[in-house]
């Protein structure tokens, strides 16, 4: 039996135990409380002790046999059909019950004899007991299916989030797939263009991007990384871009250094660096400079900002634009309506990512 269906078994054993125990505290309590009326009556005596046990032990097997009848027919059923259904089957089980219950008192009559503890019954009484009986046995069916109606909801809930997380874990990773596959595309293509033109170079570049690659690999499975990580792996982008406009590309950290653990999904700020340098510093004749500030904006929030001057020239082609267009995305899986991201177009261009905080300092 495989780790599966075990789990099963226990899961179904569980779920009868916990069953049975509150069908034996119902009717349990249905008994003590008959004996507490008859003895406030001053009718108690071991006949109608026994007469009660076995109208809650017959009321047990009878609402048992309607709970049988409602996972074989009833489970599909609109609530109106089965308040239908249940008009007629709750006072035929009624009447059932205590058709049996007469049937045995009056069996054991004849074989004790009669007891002046025991009355015959009339009609009226025989279906004022029947009335009392099919009231039970609705309160014991609207428990029970109220039970059910919010087991089922809690169920479809934790299935929809369930789903939810694992849509989301899909989405992350086909985000992350589509840039690590641009960034190494950028990469080799600006290492080819060095390897004619300075090899010691491009043997920088490759020992750089083996350290950038090693990187990505040891968190492919990770929605966020620190903000530490993430600047190691920029500076080494950055380098690796260097080689290529040499010095048409210049740039500055401005790092709020209590910010380094902080978290961010990972590539985001590479993505917006190269961002930076694609849309803005290659279309410039002499280049430019790219600010990178990580700074405090709220008690609760944190920023990126990465800033580099307006393009001068008019695009070459549209590109992919892969990482822009999942920017947003990748913020919103991994920190929902938490995070933001805006873009700010002028003489400068600055893009901008609103961060929660994480590790708050505390106030002294």
């Amino acid at each position: 039996m495989n780790d599966a269906t075990q789990q099963k078994t226990d899961n179904n054993a569980s779920r009868l135990t916990r069953y049975l125990k509150i069908q034996l505290i119902f009717w349990g309590c249905y008994f003590l409380i008959n004996l507490l009326f008859v003895g406030v009556w001053g009718y108690y005596n071991h006949a109608s002790l026994m007469i009660f046990f076995l109208l809650s032990l017959l009321l047990g097997f009878a609402s048992h046999g309607l709970r049988k009848l409602y996972h074989r027919y009833a489970q599909n059923m609109s609530a109106l059909r089965l308040g239908l259904q249940l008009l007629w089957l709750l006072p035929v089980t009624a009447l059932s019950v205590q058709t049996l219950l007469h049937g045995l008192i009056y069996l054991s009559l004849q074989v004790v004899g009669p007891s002046d503890n025991i009355q015959p019954v009339s009609a009226g009484g025989f279906i004022g007991y029947s009335m009392n009986t099919g009231i039970m046995l609705l309160l014991w069916s609207i428990l029970y299916l109220f039970h059910r109606e919010f087991k089922q909801r809690r169920e479809t809930e934790i299935a929809h989030w369930r789903d939810q997380a694992k849509l989301r874990d899909m989405e992350l990773q086909f985000l992350r797939s589509q840039i690590n596959s641009h960034f190494l595309f950028n990469s080799l293509n600006n290492l080819r263009s060095l390897i004619l033109e300075d090899p010691h170079a491009a043997r920088k570049g490759l020992s750089d991007l083996a350290t950038l690659l090693r990187g990505l690999l040891q968190t492919d499975n990770k929605m966020t990384v620190s903000l530490r990580e993430e600047l190691d792996w920029v500076q080494g982008y950055l380098a690796l871009e260097s080689l290529q406009f040499e010095q048409r590309l210049s740039y500055e950290f401005q790092i709020d250094e209590t910010l380094l653990n902080e978290k961010i999904p990972p590539l985001l700020l590479q993505t917006l660096v190269e961002n930076a340098i694609k849309h803005g510093i290659a279309r410039r004749r002499s280049g430019g400079h790219i600010d990178i500030i990580a700074r405090r904006a709220s008690p609760l929030q944190w920023q990126l900002l990465i800033t580099n001057p307006a393009a001068e020239l008019p695009a070459e082609h549209s590109g992919n634009s892969v990482g822009l267009a999942n920017t947003r995305a990748r913020l919103a899986v991994a920190f929902g309506n938490r995070a933001s991201f805006d873009l700010s177009l002028g003489v400068s261009v600055t893009a901008r990512v609103d961060l929660p905080l994480d590790h708050i300092p505390s106030t002294k």
